[in-house]
């Protein structure tokens, strides 16, 4: 049976309505804090002020709030409010208006927590800081992922000079001599090199991705006993998924996901301890969904990977997701894995939120659309 997710997993302040009855010095306060943060869209991460006047939604400079995705009308909608409350009003735009996937006719009530769609855009009507603040990071990791690709593409190329390079050199090699050895070496590191350069080509992929129903459990299970045999005895890995949670996903690109967060687990773990492999199906509404960076409220499942190691503190958790970040010691860690990890859930339509404790363990959970 599906669970309504209310946040009891995580320190995060709920965005709730404002009621009707509220004060109107109150509702002046918190109309000043508002805010429209973009969580899909060409501008994606990006934060509008709301303040108490009404604000122009569409393209140009003769709008409040200008957005630069081409399926936005120049006048697509207009913010309303009387102090106390807000509607909007879609202007005869030619993709329309919706609030919360319904499409608006003349005036629509907004409320704080609503989605609204202009476009291909989403706008989510926010009081949240943390919410400000986890888009920009995230907006900061797809800037890196996207510059990562592109330096890799150009490097992937170069090295592909090489390596046919080396092939054509090693053919006009007499049979015995040492330069054969030495060849073999350069090509060993040049692949490897590759390699790298394919895992970041990965990382700065924005190509949909072909999904499929993938029955959890068997998936996890397959993973969990790849990983029991490189860890040690005083390692135990325990299993809490039920036998019919679905996803709609890549099954290979979920075995990477899980794979991952289970071999950071046991490296957190030098002096032993348990790593649990949680999942369970969460129905979102609207307002968990926008905290979580989800693009949609609905149905997904929602799979944890937790462990009682040594944990993070709080400046390596801010940069656990970024290209390159790694604590490892040089030679053990490319900093990529976590990297990887994100935009892999990203473009499944999912999230991933990790939370840690120094001394007492990490956290790793991933959101994943559920299968109907």
């Amino acid at each position: 049976m599906a669970t309504v997710v209310r946040d009891e997993m995580e320190s995060t302040t709920d965005i709730s309505v404002i009621p009707p009855f509220i004060r109107e010095e109150s509702t002046q306060r918190i109309a000043q804090a508002l805010r429209l943060v973009c969580v899909a869209g060409a501008d994606l991460g990006r934060t509008f002020r709301v303040g108490a006047t009404t604000l122009m939604i569409g393209r140009g400079p003769s709008v409040d709030i200008s957005l630069n995705a081409k399926d936005v009308s120049r006048h697509h909608a207009r913010l309303h409010t009387d102090g106390s409350s807000f509607t909007l009003e879609d202007l005869g735009s030619s993709n329309g208006s919706f609030v919360n996937g319904e499409q608006i006719a003349g005036k629509s009530p907004v409320r704080v927590g609503d989605r609204i769609q202009v476009g291909s855009t989403i706008l989510v009507f926010t009081h949240h800081d943390e919410l400000e603040d986890r888009m920009h990071q995230l907006q900061r990791l797809e800037a890196m992922g996207a510059l990562a690709g592109g330096l890799a593409h150009d490097f992937n190329n170069s090295l592909a000079v090489i390596l046919g390079c080396l092939d054509l050199f090693e053919r006009r090699l007499p049979p015995s001599t040492e330069l054969r050895d030495m060849i073999t070496e350069m090509r060993t590191a040049a692949s490897s090199a590759s390699l790298l350069a394919r895992r970041l080509l990965r990382l700065g992929r924005r190509d949909e991705v072909e999904l499929e129903s993938v029955v959890l459990q068997p998936l996890v299970q397959r993973t969990v006993a790849l990983v029991r045999r490189q860890v040690s005895q005083r390692i135990a890995i325990e299993v809490n998924v039920p036998t019919d949670l679905t996803v709609r996903a890549s099954s290979e690109e979920l075995y990477q996901v899980l794979l991952n967060l289970l071999l950071n687990a046991r490296d957190a773990l030098p002096d032993g301890g348990t790593i649990e492999v949680a999942a369970r199906a969460v129905t979102m509404e609207r307002a968990e969904a926008a905290t979580r960076h989800l693009p949609a409220n609905g149905d997904y499942v929602e799979l944890s990977v937790i462990d009682n190691g040594v944990g993070m503190d709080d400046a390596t958790l801010a940069r656990a997701f970024e290209p390159f970040f790694t604590t490892k010691p040089p030679g053990e860690g490319t900093g990529l894995g976590l990297a990887m990890l994100h935009g892999i859930v990203r473009r499944h339509g999912g999230s991933v939120i990790a939370r840690s404790n120094v001394g007492r363990g990490t956290t790793v959970t991933v959101w994943i659309p559920r299968a109907t």
